[in-house]
């Protein structure tokens, strides 16, 4: 009897073990989280679906679903990165005070920081919920110099990691094109696929017929020259939606092209800026443990609902190398 009980304790004091070791290992795992937008096909926001209503493939291989939420009142920190290059002489006061109005409307414990970008970027203001503080960071801005574009979302994202709350975006108003980053292209974009964060750009653009919806939020290539509201435009003056569009689908965003003639016309600005503000309210987080979460390579990642409703999130990511 007396061995039959020192057998049972030693093999329960093994399991403890093997369950002490298993959370160990489970903890190490690197957990991916994934923000996802899920609208009918009006493109209304879809509430109160649960992790049962969601299907999480990574590489084609279904996932479980370790972490869900939906909280409209789950803080979020915002990351506003402003073009204030010379171009944007004309749109800045009318951006800024769309992106002041903005900052106001949004919930009291999410935190903002403002970095401005024309020759280099540069942080305006660091991480506060002081909407009096930010608002005057946003009233000092002058114009002036070239667009490192590249530069800025490369900072941007950096700056981003140190938000004190785990739901992150970036909100990005540019009219141009990169022409002075250091940094490129590519390595932008794997930093952002490397990163929990959803990008919302505004693209400013000379021509004429560019609205401010969403049927046009995936733009256009440009091409070379274009007419203007001024002529013929210079292709190195034009906002680059292909690049918009990368940092916006590389984070499971939404890119939005506005008609430089329409920026100061019946509020679009503030229309744009209010549909990011209610998307940031109705998305939800989903996460889970990847099977290969230290491997150094992308992975793909595909969300659908069981209704096939429209849902957008990140395409993959880039895994962490051991």
């Amino acid at each position: 009897m007396g061995r039959r009980f020192q057998a049972a304790a030693l093999f329960a004091f093994a399991l403890s073990v093997c369950a002490i070791v298993a959370a160990q290992v489970r903890v190490d795992v690197r957990l991916v989280n994934v923000i996802v937008t899920v609208t009918d096909s009006h493109g209304r926001y879809i509430p109160n679906l649960t992790e049962n209503d969601f299907i999480v493939e990574e590489d084609g291989k279904t996932q479980h679903i370790s972490h869900f939420s939906q909280d409209r009142n789950v803080p979020v920190s915002v990351g506003i990165l402003l073009d204030t290059s010379g171009s944007m002489d004309r749109k800045i006061r009318t951006a800024v005070d769309a992106v002041d109005r903005f900052v106001q409307r949004i919930h009291q414990d999410d935190e903002f920081f403002l970095m401005t970008f024309s020759g280099r970027p540069v942080l305006r203001q660091d991480f506060t919920n002081d909407r009096e503080k930010l608002s005057d960071s946003l009233r000092r801005i002058i114009p002036t110099g070239g667009t490192t574009l590249y530069d800025a979302m490369a900072e941007g994202v950096r700056k981003i990691a140190d938000s004190s709350h785990a739901k992150r975006a970036i909100l990005l108003i540019t009219d141009g094109q990169d022409t002075a980053s250091v940094s490129r292209l590519e390595d932008v974009l794997e930093r952002i696929r490397i990163s929990d964060l959803v990008i919302y750009p505004i693209g400013i653009s000379p021509l004429t017929y560019a609205k401010g919806s969403d049927r046009n939020a995936w733009g256009w290539p440009l091409p070379g020259l274009i007419r203007g509201k001024t002529g013929i435009q210079n292709k190195r003056d034009q906002v680059d939606m292909t690049v918009l569009r990368a940092f916006a689908e590389n984070s499971g965003g939404r890119a939005f092209l506005l008609g430089e003639t329409l920026i100061g016309r019946g509020g679009q600005i503030e229309k744009i800026l209010s549909v990011i503000a209610e998307e940031l309210r109705s998305q939800y987080t989903l996460g889970y443990y990847p099977p290969r979460a230290d491997d150094g390579l992308y992975h793909s990642i595909r969300i659908r609902t069981r209704a096939g409703d429209a849902v957008r999130a990140r395409h993959g990511y880039l895994a962490r190398s051991s």
